[in-house]
């Protein structure tokens, strides 16, 4: 189950840095600490869309294993 509030935990992060990158304006980054930022939400962004992208591959493929071992019984016994 960790696994699954872990997966939606990036979700959150994933969607919410989005909607923060969605809200910023060339001009604002003349202000003070606004590029180290911008470049700190990106990083987490791409972080959180990584470990999504990890755990979805991992799925795909326990899926396929799954896929593949009940087509063997399948043939088996069909």
């Amino acid at each position: 189950m960790d696994d699954i509030e872990e997966l939606l935990e990036s979700f959150r992060i994933l969607y919410a840095s989005l909607e923060k990158l969605r809200q910023m304006e060339g001009p604002e980054f003349l202000l003070p600490g606004r590029i180290d930022a911008y470049h700190t939400l990106l990083e987490d962004a791409y972080a959180a869309y990584g470990r999504i992208e990890n755990r979805v591959d991992t799925l795909g493929q326990q899926l396929e294993d799954e896929h593949t071992r009940l087509d063997k019984g399948v043939k088996k016994y069909g």
